[in-house]
Order: structure tokens, then C-alpha cells, then sequence
């Protein structure tokens, strides 16, 4: 009988661990830096324009049992400038943090959420943020959901190199 008492345990804690389902692979992580431009020939504002941007960003990878991504979580640090180039005023964009998380959806879809604050310009004079939730699908594209403040996001939410974007600047310039 003790050995029975022993061996029902024992037996049960290997099935429950058999029934328990793998476990995904761990996530990977990676730190980037970055840098890139926006510029129009003065489409946007009826004067030429360039957004300057610099930044580094966490890069974590999710995956599941089988290896297969499935999510992207990015944790941005940005800063740039937006300048006049028929002028050369410059406004200073100082550093921002939001989080980008990219869902990979078994039908094919997926959708990209930003959360927290892209742009802040908010000097005596000039004021502009982009800042808030804002949901975008691809596969279809589709905006699903913009709340807060979103002059740029909203002028192409699927671009962030379109010209068009430097639209959201223009009322910083005199």
C-alpha cells in the first residue's frame, strides 16, 4: 500500500505534464538605433520642408510552441527637427517614447497599435503633439481606431516616409 500511495502521485504529476501544452519559444530581444527623413519640395505647406528623426528602439519578438512569430512589441525614443529649407528656421522636436505593438493574426492580417507620444512641440509660440492610441490593420488597410491627438498619424496612417506627413508642420512656420 505505501508503494501504491507513492506511485499515484508520481503518476498523476506525469500525466498532468504530458496534458500541459509546449511552451512557446522564448522571445528574442534587440536594441536598434535609428535615423530618417521626410522631405517635400513644399507640397505640403507651400514652402519646402524636412523632418529629421533620430531614435533607438527595444525590439521583442514573441513567438509561439512552434516557432512561428506571432507578436512584436517596439519601445521607441525618438527626437528629431523639422526645418524650413526656404528659410533654414529650425523647430527643435524633442525626445519622445510610445510603444508599437505588432500582431500577426492567423488569417493573415495585421494590425499595428501605437500607444503614448510620437511628437511633442510645445514651445511658447509653436504647439503640435501626436499623442494617444492609434490602431491600424493591414491586409486589409484599415484605420481601426485613433484616440487622442493624431495631426500626422491621421493625414496617411500607413506611411511614415509620405511627403504629406510634413502637412501636420506647417502652422509651426511663420
Amino acid at each position: 500500500m505505501p508503494r501504491l500511495v507513492r506511485l499515484v502521485p508520481t503518476t498523476g504529476l506525469l500525466v498532468l505534464g504530458m496534458a500541459l501544452p509546449a511552451s512557446a519559444v522564448p522571445p528574442t530581444v534587440q536594441e536598434v538605433t535609428f535615423s530618417g527623413s521626410v522631405v517635400d519640395q513644399g507640397q505640403a505647406c507651400g514652402f519646402p520642408l524636412s523632418w529629421e528623426f533620430t531614435g533607438d528602439a527595444r525590439i521583442t519578438r514573441f513567438f509561439d510552441e512552434n516557432g512561428t512569430l506571432t507578436r512584436i512589441q517596439v519601445q521607441v525614443r525618438e527626437a528629431g527637427t523639422v526645418t524650413n529649407e526656404a528659410t533654414g528656421e529650425v523647430v527643435e522636436l524633442p525626445r519622445t517614447a510610445f510603444v508599437e505593438r505588432v500582431l500577426f493574426v492567423e488569417d493573415g492580417t495585421i494590425i499595428i497599435e501605437d500607444n503614448g507620444l510620437s511628437v511633442r512641440v510645445t514651445g511658447p509660440e509653436d504647439f503640435l503633439l501626436d499623442v494617444g492610441r492609434f490602431v491600424v490593420r493591414l491586409n486589409p488597410a484599415e484605420l481601426l481606431q485613433s484616440s487622442g491627438m493624431h495631426p500626422i498619424r491621421e493625414i496617411n496612417p500607413f506611411s511614415v516616409t509620405d511627403p504629406a506627413l510634413l502637412g501636420a508642420f506647417c502652422d509651426l512656420f511663420d
